[in-house]
């Protein structure tokens, strides 16, 4: 289900991925630890265009995929993605100098706003680990309800969580 629908709030705007100028692009932040770490549960893991672009792929066929960009002088700039699916709702800032900003917050509402207008009745997340209570803070701030607790990759646990709209 691809959207051409861009989303925006401001200073910063969601648009549609773009295959495959935006897995290029997005390499840098798959290849961040604290990414890898806070997205795959393995810091030393590392995707290259292919993967990325499957990844995007993957997204597009459930739900929307977005490239996060910032307005900077008189140019969006791409710092990170977001996808909305009816089981999960991602969203990566791979530039680490515009983490714990509130963009995430921003894009979430951004995404939230959009299941609304496309009558969905529930979003769920099927998984965060635990190890990452900001994460947690993000959802449960936007109105999410934690549902659950499950074993997922590498051994470690996962929150799920459930926003009715």
């Amino acid at each position: 289900m691809a959207s051409g629908t861009v989303l925006a709030d401001g200073d910063l705007r969601l648009r549609p991925v773009s295959l495959p100028g935006d897995a290029a692009r997005a390499l840098p932040w798959y290849r961040d630890p604290e990414v890898m770490w806070l997205s795959e549960g393995d810091a030393a893991a590392r995707y290259d265009a292919a993967m990325i672009s499957s990844m995007y792929r993957y997204l597009l066929e459930r739900g929307e995929a977005y490239i996060v960009e910032i307005r900077a002088a008189e140019a969006w700039v791409a710092l990170g993605d977001a996808a909305l699916c009816t089981d999960c709702i991602p969203i990566v800032i791979g530039v680490p100098e515009h983490r714990s900003r509130g963009l995430g917050s921003r894009v979430l509402r951004l995404l939230v706003t959009r299941a609304r207008a496309l009558g969905w009745r529930r979003i769920r997340v099927k998984g965060v680990y635990t190890y990452n209570p900001r994460t947690r803070r993000l959802y449960e701030r936007a109105g999410f309800r934690l549902t659950g607790l499950r074993p997922a990759q590498g051994g470690q646990d996962a929150w799920t969580f459930d926003l009715l709209l």
